[in-house]
């Protein structure tokens, strides 16, 4: 049973609009859980278990049942889809034959056995059978059970190796999602593919300024990550540029004398395939070209990391074109064909 949109609270001490000790902070489960393969419960799944917020009925031997979150579309193998809310949104999944994951808010056992029955419903026994006729022997019954044995482990042995390829594709999902995403989801991921390239350490705070950043040799890559139904605008290329800018009037402040690269990583018309989505304007190319911004589509920023993990593009090389660029980073420039 997965939980509800309950809010996590944080940065305990003295509050001075209250005059009290406690908790100033809280955030809601939505705005940093959207998948419980990367939660603390997420080795229980070799797969993604997403989930997207959305408040939602589902009926369920007459109760209504609530939940705040839905599993997110589509469902893939190994997920079955089960039951579905009012809202068209699937509440409940099967995993396995025997295991099961609700996004249903349950409070009684009236509830629990509700969905247990939609979930597995109640099987008619055969007739019983006396343990002691297995041990009568028949034909060339010991040959065939000795075969359903040996069939069971070379079946054990595939569910295994099954399980495991199940799991890679699913993460291979989870990296092509950086065409298809925006917001909190494509920056995640972003980030990931980001970190691994140029060999950092992902973990990164928010400070509303920037949406990654890293250095290398002196110069401090500023990133900005965003997605939009939509193409590239103007205002894409000026925020990132602003954002720039205020980084380096901190930095004169400060004293440092390390560069400043501005980088935009862009995921456009995600809701086309690639091959459907028109190349980004010259106008906006040509005003990031001015302003030294390196801007990245989501495809460039894929194909890069594919060809990171295969060797084919090292971490320094992929630095240093970034460095050296300005206005569109195509994949020639890094040496990869299209």
């Amino acid at each position: 049973m997965l939980p509800q949109n309950y809010s996590f609270l944080y940065s305990y001490g003295y509050n001075l609009e209250t005059h009290s000790e406690g908790y100033k902070k809280k955030k809601p489960l939505k705005d940093f859980i959207k998948d419980f393969a990367v939660s603390p419960i997420g080795e229980l799944f070799s797969f993604s278990l997403r989930i997207c917020f959305g408040k939602s009925i589902t009926l369920v031997s007459n109760k209504e049942l609530h939940s705040d979150f839905s599993f997110s579309m589509p469902i893939t193998s190994p997920l079955k889809p089960l039951l579905t809310s009012n809202a068209s949104t699937i509440s409940t999944v099967l995993i396995s034959e025997t295991l099961a994951a609700t996004t249903l808010e349950i409070n009684t056992n009236e509830d629990l056995s509700a969905v247990i029955d939609a979930i597995f419903p109640a099987v008619v026994l055969s007739v019983l059978i006396p343990d002691w006729l297995d041990e009568v022997e028949y034909h060339d019954e010991t040959a065939q059970r000795a075969r359903i044995k040996e069939i069971d482990e070379e079946m054990a042995l595939l569910d295994k190796e099954k399980k495991e390829i199940e799991g890679v594709l699913s993460n291979y999902q989870d990296i092509k999602s950086v065409l298809c995403s925006k917001d909190f989801e494509l920056e995640k991921m972003t980030r990931h593919l980001l970190a691994k390239i140029v060999e950092v350490d992902e973990d990164f705070e928010d400070c509303k300024e920037e949406d990654f950043r890293f250095s290398y040799n002196d110069t401090l890559y500023f990133i900005e990550i965003k997605g939009s139904k939509g193409g590239l605008k103007r205002q894409h290329i000026s925020k990132t540029y602003d954002h720039v800018q205020i980084k380096a009037d901190a930095m004169e402040d400060e004293g440092s004398t390390s560069k400043l690269k501005g980088v935009l990583i862009f995921a456009s018309q995600i809701e086309l395939k690639p091959e459907e989505r028109d190349p980004f304007p010259e106008t906006q190319i040509t005003i990031a070209r001015k302003n030294d911004i390196a801007v990245l589509s989501t495809e460039t920023l894929l194909r890069c990391y594919e060809a990171y993990i295969e060797k084919r593009l090292t971490s320094t090389s992929f630095k240093e074109t970034l460095s050296q660029t300005s206005g569109l980073v195509s994949l020639d420039l890094f040496g990869l064909d299209a």
